[in-house]
């Protein structure tokens, strides 16, 4: 989809959220696909707050809204936080300029005030309104069937197609994603753009994101905040993945996108026009998919918040190696301290399941065995499940009587991870004094 002037024109970009709350997951899916465009072409994404709604404004609105964008790693180019070429970057400091553009267009007989009010309106001619939306393409409507356009209100206030239009044009915005309930504003804001004897911008009105099971978002029916996912532990990357496919596929088909890979294939002419549930399930699993690829050092950071560092004694060797053979098991940063902690907590073995398993006439061959196995092996996953399996064949035990017992004495457990796996988490001088700690526990009963 080309810029709707010259084919060399930047591509410039915005989202004008209102900081009324918490971003909910509506709002981000338009975020992010203003940024995603805007990355895509080279052009700048912006970030305008309409805060003229002074009574639904709440304390820390604004710095709730950065939050989550920040999570999402899609901070503005533009905005209140970051300055820019237009200043402001928030409508309600920019009511002087609104209201010297609604003399302009009184000067120019293009606006008008009624009898003795002070409103300021725009003179609306018969005729078709007529402009181009991406996804239901061209649309008109009578100019008849606007009514009177106010700019400005007797109380020298803006009105919001009024000071859109105008901040629009003035921060040479090129592209307006936003969700297809601002489509009935669009032949006003046009109708301005006319009077301004500018182009209008290409205009892509986005379906709904729904409740699961249909229905509009609620508090109680899908309408978290985008912060809230970040408690719950999802994987930043997969809900930027998740929702930038919502109404939008790849050509390929392909699901799982790095946010590089969705740079690279956005393409507005893919949108669908239906709306679209939100599917939390899926998002769960990008999660996990996304954490797979995450880099072991950096996923051992995200999870040292979440995990008894300090308690368990564990270094950052030790996260770095649990990242390693552990993500696969996790889909939420959350999942963490239930599949990790356990293997590094000191094994409880004194239950009666674990007595049974350390006290059978195999069990110390197996420990033996498995330390000296063990000693001298390379400290990666896959040689110390070699070297356990090839211990357990030299000393012709079977399986169900050589490992548990090795296992109970690493974990305490019953079940759990592949022990190459845990051995290589544990680390070298963790393991083997596991392993010596059972023996000598099974020599003093």
């Amino acid at each position: 989809m080309t810029p709707p002037t010259a084919s060399t024109a930047r591509v410039r970009t915005r989202f004008a959220p209102s900081p009324t709350g918490a971003l909910h997951l509506g709002n981000a899916r338009t975020a992010i696909l203003n940024w995603l465009f805007a990355r895509r072409h080279g052009g700048a994404f912006v970030l305008r707050l309409e805060d003229t709604d002074t009574e639904r404004a709440v304390p820390g609105g604004e710095e709730m809204i950065y939050e989550a964008l920040d999570w999402l790693g899609i901070s503005p180019d533009e905005g209140p936080r970051e300055g820019g070429p237009f200043p402001p970057y928030r409508q309600l400091a920019r009511a002087e300029r609104h209201r010297a553009r609604a003399e302009e267009l009184l000067e120019s007989g293009k606006a008008f005030r009624s009898g003795g009010e002070t409103a300021i309106r725009l003179r609306i001619e018969s005729g078709p309104v007529e402009f181009t939306d991406l996804l239901k393409g061209t649309l008109a409507i009578d100019g008849d069937d606007l009514g009177d356009l106010v700019l400005v209100r007797s109380d020298g206030r803006p009105t919001y197609n009024f000071a859109v239009a105008v901040d629009d044009i003035e921060m040479e915005i090129s592209h307006v994603i936003r969700g297809v309930g601002h489509l009935s504003n669009t032949p006003k804001q046009v109708l301005l753009y006319r009077a301004f004897g500018v182009e209008p911008p290409a205009f892509v009105h986005i379906p709904t994101v729904l409740a699961p099971g249909g229905g509009k978002l609620s508090k109680r029916r899908g309408a978290a905040g985008v912060l809230d996912y970040r408690e719950r532990g999802f994987h930043p990357d997969a809900v930027l993945n998740y929702l930038s496919l919502l109404s939008w596929s790849s050509e390929d088909g392909e699901e799982f996108l790095s946010r590089e890979a969705l740079v690279e294939r956005i393409d507005l002419d893919r949108l669908g026009a239906a709306d679209a549930e939100v599917d939390e399930e899926k998002m769960t699993w990008l999660s996990g998919q996304h954490l797979r690829a995450e880099p072991a050092e950096r996923l051992a950071r995200d999870w040292a918040p979440r995990l008894d560092v300090e308690g368990l004694g564990l270094n950052d060797a030790d996260l770095r190696r649990a990242a390693e053979v552990f993500a696969r098991r996790t889909r939420l940063l959350s999942d963490v301290a239930s599949e990790v902690e356990p293997i590094y907590r000191a094994p409880e073995t004194g239950g009666s399941a674990a007595r049974e398993l350390l006290s059978a006439p195999a069990a110390e061959t197996a420990l033996r065995l498995a330390r000296a196995a063990w000693a001298d092996t390379a400290w990666r996953p896959e040689p110390l499940a070699a070297a356990l399996r090839g211990a357990m064949r030299d000393a012709g035990l079977a399986g169900r009587t050589f490992f548990p017992p090795v296992r109970v004495a690493l974990t305490g457990q019953l079940h759990g991870p592949d022990l190459g796996e845990v051995a290589y988490a544990l680390g070298r001088a963790r393991t083997l004094a596991r392993l010596a700690a059972a023996i000598e526990k099974e020599r003093s009963v």
